[in-house]
């Protein structure tokens, strides 16, 4: 069974969300997927969207709660004036690398935000075994295919230890499309290199190979094709753009160009 289709953007303090909110549920997508960093709001950008919006499931990916408090968040979620019956929210440790900090987080936000789906963010094997005990759902990046099956040894056995169903899992895959596309992904690996350990493990421990989808032609047979064995090996598959430029327009384009059949 294929996965469920999302898109992903980046945070930032640009106009007309509405629109690509809009546009997202118009194509069939299941999920609007929005980071949330110093750079930009997540929670803000997806309430936008969701005004635009009427069947389009909201998820931010992810809030740091090294950054932010439960109390924090929940203030943010609730002044945003987010549709609740169709939001995720997504949290991490952020620049910690604390179990217990996730594991209470998750406890206090299930009280503040009662019937809220909560994802955890994760990459390496201990942090998915935390996923799979508590979250609902996991957010899971940089990964290949093959890893996934790795990926889900632990969740299970997070998940058998807690007595409970493993979560749903969702990738983010960094898919750049059009003139450029190769040196936009391979950028966009490296900066995440730079960002901690767990990181740099990951992709170590993989191929030698870009973790994503880059197709210069923008033909979309072959963006199709780099994206199904992900879609083939997950839950949600989140389409993360990688768009050439930053303004609404490119993120639309972007959007556009993936076949969401």
């Amino acid at each position: 069974m294929l996965a469920t289709l999302a898109f992903g953007i980046s945070a930032a303090d640009r106009p007309d969300h509405d629109r690509l909110g809009t546009l997202i549920e118009r194509r069939g997508y299941a999920e609007l997927w929005a980071n949330d960093t110093r750079r930009g709001d997540g929670v803000a950008l997806l309430a936008a969207a969701g005004t635009a919006t009427s069947t389009l499931r909201l998820a931010v990916g992810v809030v740091s709660l090294t950054e932010h408090t439960p109390a924090d968040v929940h203030r943010r979620v609730t002044d945003a004036g987010l549709p609740l019956d169709r939001f995720t929210l997504g949290i991490g440790a952020g620049s910690s690398a604390s179990l217990d900090l996730v594991r209470n987080g998750v406890g206090e936000l299930r009280q503040l935000l009662p019937g809220v789906p909560i994802a955890v963010a994760a990459v390496g094997p201990r942090m998915l075994r935390l996923a799979g005990e508590v979250a609902d759902a996991v957010v899971a990046t940089w990964s290949l295919p093959e890893r996934v099956s790795w990926i889900r040894q632990q969740l299970d056995a997070g998940a058998a230890d807690a007595g409970r169903a493993t979560p749903r899992l969702a990738l983010y895959v960094r898919t750049a499309i059009g003139a450029g596309a190769a040196n936009r992904l391979r950028a966009e690996m490296e900066r995440y290199r730079g960002y901690g350990r767990h990181y740099a493990r990951a992709f170590d421990e993989q191929p030698d190979r870009p973790v994503g989808v880059a197709v210069e032609s923008g033909s979309r047979v072959e963006v199709a094709a780099g994206l199904a064995p992900y879609r083939e090996a997950v839950d949600t598959l989140v389409v993360r753009g990688l768009p050439a430029g930053d303004a609404i327009e490119d993120w639309i384009s972007l959007a556009s160009a993936i076949p969401t059949l």
